[in-house]
């Protein structure tokens, strides 16, 4: 029988937001942080996709916390950071995993639907990691940019996440 790797108060007393929170593999790393002690806040354009999962994180026994923003919009991102860093009261982590993507070939790409990746996964990024400096550099934290192999290999139907995937490097 394999014992567990880390303990499962590792995180305890910290405080993590997780963008794209609420689905796929996002909600999965922030599953990941409350099994560990840690408070999660999430967040994502659509509150249908936060409720459930706050729920779960909340029965983990841990302090959850979501609020919906377009981590395309400055103003929201500075408003959900607010609102979020209250209620958790800290902020030592920053998982960067919102993204936009949908399968086109480049020669039907439209330029909306190349700015639209590029917004989300790249500028959203760079919003929501502008938004948190402050609260990560009062505690010495880190953030986690969840990015994808795309830049180093040709993937079909993919050179607008690509694009905006290769920024985030």
């Amino acid at each position: 029988m394999m014992s567990a790797v880390f303990t499962p108060n590792l995180l305890a007393g910290r405080a993590a937001l997780v963008t794209g929170g609420g689905t796929g593999i996002c909600r999965g790393i922030a599953l990941a942080l409350a099994a560990h002690g840690c408070d999660v806040a999430i967040t994502s354009r659509a509150r249908e996709h936060l409720d459930p999962t706050v729920g779960d994180l909340r029965a983990t026994g841990i302090r959850a916390f979501a609020h919906p923003a377009d981590v395309r919009r400055p103003d929201e991102v500075n408003e959900m950071m607010s609102t979020l860093v209250g209620q958790l009261g800290r902020l030592d982590i920053l998982v960067n995993g919102a993204a936009g993507n949908f399968v086109c070939f480049a020669e039907e790409l439209s330029p909306n639907g190349f700015g639209t990746v590029v917004d989300i996964d790249l500028k959203g990024t760079f919003n929501v990691s502008k938004a948190a400096l402050p609260h990560l550099r009062a505690q010495g934290g880190s953030v986690v940019n969840i990015s994808a192999t795309l830049p180093y290999v040709g993937t079909l139907g993919q050179s607008h996440a690509a694009a905006a995937k290769a920024g985030e490097h």
